[in-house]
């Protein structure tokens, strides 16, 4: 004779769950142009990144220079000034008028144009369909 059961049984998970991997732990290097990069998306705009980093020796203890570039969604890119971050706060050594002509010189670029170009025709293109 069988039994009937009076509660439904819960089927069983199909496998054991392990631990949650920790996430890595990012060199001190990478920590800090990740924090230059967040520093410069908030405070100075949205298109500079932190790209470069070479660190001084002095007095005070350590301290690191941050290269800065303006790169564009397309992929153009150039150099815009320097960063400079005590360990505690950024700052930037490169003057904005110096900033702004590089950022200028950087937009009027035929190369940016053609490849703001291509880019637009292959969006376009992709969205007609």
């Amino acid at each position: 004779m069988v039994r009937k059961l009076k509660k439904a049984t819960r089927a069983k998970a199909a496998g054991a769950t392990g631990p949650r991997k920790k996430p890595e732990i990012l060199d001190e290097e990478e920590q800090i142009l990740q924090a230059a990069t967040i520093h410069l998306i908030r405070k100075v705009g949205g298109l500079f990144v932190a790209t470069g980093l070479r660190q001084e020796e002095n007095s005070g203890g350590r301290r690191w220079i941050v290269t800065v570039t303006l790169r564009y969604p397309t992929g153009h890119e150039g150099y815009v000034g320097d960063l400079l971050y005590d360990g505690e706060k950024f700052t930037m050594l490169t003057q904005d008028s110096v900033i702004d002509e590089r950022v200028r010189q950087i937009a009027e670029d035929p190369e940016r144009m053609r490849k703001w170009n291509e880019y637009r025709a292959s969006t376009l293109q992709a969205g007609e369909g």
